[in-house]
């Protein structure tokens, strides 16, 4: 029967995958404390002109919407930052920052369905609001890189700058936008006639590695004189997170995340055999001033499941196995009380032979007869 699976998109875990889900949330919530952020809960239904407000999405069918008994249009969080922004403008505006908080959650998007990209999904993150100087971005990344270190995962982060674009708009004057997003060079040469400009702007997909990216870029200044600021803001940032000893996060001009929602540092972050980004981030100055506090802000958010498809894990297997036969049940359960009081994860199975229990595995097995 069509309605005994899940909807495309959407799909049921199973006792392994949970367990590395959980390591995860566990992870992040252990490792965001342990440098002073505080975990807030949202809603998951918001009014869905915050939403749109908060995201900048351009297409709202992406959005799960909802009319309430009210009358009220509401939306099914596509992402946390719109609902955290929302709170602090809130709850938090009489109250003096930096504010730490990070999350987990479920979010949805009513996207068309790919194998790798599920409608309803896990992220967890962090936003740090209120601190406007790159020591955020740079704390920030470098919580992403101690989260991954406890996961025992390789993360590889690729830095680049929300306000390159806009220094190449600006210099040429030419409506290039959508074709940049796009890489469709034939438009882009169609509008540009400076060699210098159309040569950066093919050379962006491979200008990405160590320092030495800033130098290669930085040629290009007196062509596009509003690239030296965000150079200068990676130059720093990379100089920074090497000196205190975080080396995952290198320069990629390429990356070109929502510049009309980002302001400055921006970053993706990818694992070994996973083509897709299992994170991404930067920062969004201008979001909470939307809702009436202008305040400086820099987050992240990792796609959990994402991150799980990488996380190797022994099967979990009860430290004790207690088999017992028929009118020995209150018995093994008085043991696997006491077993349990001891920290221990006991499981009981009816058993009318010791040599069944041997089938079943278990770190330690007891036979009650």
């Amino acid at each position: 029967m069509r309605y005994l699976t899940p909807p495309p998109g959407f799909r049921d875990y199973l006792p392994e995958e949970v367990e590395k889900i959980r390591l995860i949330e566990k992870t992040i919530r252990e490792t965001c404390e342990s440098f002073g952020y505080r975990e807030v809960i949202t809603p998951t239904l918001e009014y869905a002109d915050i939403i749109l407000l908060g995201t900048n999405i351009k297409d709202d069918t992406i959005l799960y919407k909802v009319i309430d008994k009210d009358g009220a249009l509401l939306s099914i969080r596509p992402e946390f930052t719109t609902s955290i922004a929302r709170l602090i403008t809130t709850r938090f505006r009489d109250k003096d920052g930096p504010f730490r908080f990070y999350y987990k959650g479920k979010v949805f998007r009513n996207i068309p369905f790919q194998p790798l990209m599920q409608k309803e999904f896990s992220q967890g993150g962090a936003e740090l609001i209120g601190e406007p100087s790159l020591s955020g971005d740079i704390e920030i990344i470098a919580l992403i890189e101690e989260i991954f270190e406890r996961l025992n995962l390789e993360v590889y982060i690729e830095a680049s700058h929300a306000k390159i674009i806009p220094a190449i708009i600006d210099a040429t004057q030419a409506p290039i936008l959508e074709s940049i997003k796009s890489g469709d060079f034939v438009s882009i040469r169609s509008h540009i006639r400076d060699k210098e400009i159309l040569s950066f702007i093919e050379a962006l997909p491979f200008l990405n590695g160590g320092k030495e990216v800033i130098d290669k870029a930085s040629r290009y200044i007196n062509s596009i004189p509003m690239l030296e600021e965000p150079l200068n803001q990676l130059s720093e940032l990379i100089s920074n997170l090497e000196e205190l000893g975080y080396n995952k996060t290198k320069i990629n001009l390429g990356v070109i995340r929502d510049f009309e929602y980002y302001t400055g540092i921006t970053f993706e972050g990818y694992l070994e055999d996973l083509g897709l980004p299992v994170l991404g981030g930067g920062r969004y100055d201008g979001l909470l001033e939307k809702f009436g506090l202008p305040l400086p802000a820099t987050g992240f958010a990792i796609g959990v499941e994402r991150v799980a498809s990488r996380i190797k894990r022994e099967e979990s297997i009860p430290d004790l196995l207690i088999g017992y036969s028929k009118n020995k049940f209150k018995e093994a359960m008085r043991i696997a009380k006491e077993e349990r009081k001891k920290g221990l994860r006991v499981e009981i199975i009816l058993s009318d032979r010791e040599d069944e229990l041997n089938i079943k595995k278990g770190r330690k097995k007891i036979f009650i007869c």
